[in-house]
């Protein structure tokens, strides 16, 4: 499969990332950026990107790198952990962008740090996906 065949994949399913917006960027083996534009329904009560947005947007970023290491293996998260650095708040978008550390032959570790439109580091993930 190829990285625009991923792509078409994705936002043809009426699932759950086109649903929330997330706008890929950039993919390339290993590698991937992406950008979700704030609406009022991704907004906490307190006017904050809520924080299920925000890892939602990690998770489908690191997801992607994933398979785009191996376009013919299927991945489904085992777990991830994330830190909420700073409020997502001032804002108009959120955007991620990944890094891998380990594409094992069952286990592959991404790095995933979404920021504000101005660049500032709201979140950082180390999520680590079962491949099939």
């Amino acid at each position: 499969m190829t990285y625009k065949e991923i792509l078409d994949q994705m936002y043809k399913t009426p699932a759950f990332i086109p649903f929330l917006g997330i706008n890929i960027t950039e993919l390339d083996s290993g590698y991937c950026k992406g950008e979700m534009e704030l609406k009022p329904e991704h907004l906490n009560p307190l006017g904050m990107a809520h924080g299920g947005c925000v890892f939602s947007l990690a998770d489908t970023i690191g997801g992607l790198a994933a398979i785009s290491h191996n376009p013919e293996a299927t991945v489904v998260t085992v777990s991830s952990n994330i830190n909420y650095l700073r409020p997502a708040e001032n804002t108009t978008k959120l955007v991620a962008q990944s890094r891998e550390i380990k594409y094992g032959s069952k286990v592959a570790v991404y790095e995933v740090n979404v920021t504000s439109d101005d660049g500032t580091l709201l979140a950082s993930a180390v999520n680590n996906y079962f491949i099939l």
